[in-house]
């Protein structure tokens, strides 16, 4: 019996497998990223890709906590437009192997129209 619970235990243990995330320290938005999925450390939850549309870069990697939206922490995958101190970009998280992949400007840019118009109303 104790045989028989090691190696269940032996078997779970080794078919756990780290998340896996696109990690780019820096790029450049006009250059398609060639990078494949890294194996994060342990306690890794998400992906994450921050791009700068301002200055025309981005850069990917692991985050050890959830996905955060609006400040509220354990959100959905989301990408959120941000705007501050004079640049303008994008925040995206996800949950899932190499799911910080390349930038997807149509979708981006969908979030960002919908933000936008989402903001106007509750501003009136």
């Amino acid at each position: 019996m104790i045989r028989v619970l090691l190696l269940v235990t032996v078997g779970v243990v080794s078919s756990v497998e780290a998340l896996k995330c696109h990690v780019v320290a820096a790029g450049n938005l006009t250059v398609p990223d060639t990078s494949q999925p890294q194996e994060c450390g342990l306690g890794s939850m998400a992906c994450v890709k921050i791009i700068d549309f301002t200055r025309n870069t981005y850069s990917k990697q692991c985050q050890n906590m959830n996905c955060t939206m609006n400040g509220l922490p354990n959100a959905v995958a989301n990408c959120q437009n941000t705007s501050t101190f004079g640049m303008n970009g994008a925040t995206c998280c996800c949950y899932g192997d190499g799911c910080n992949a390349a930038p997807h400007f149509g979708s981006l840019s969908v979030v960002g129209l919908s933000v936008a118009i989402v903001s106007a109303l509750f501003a009136i």
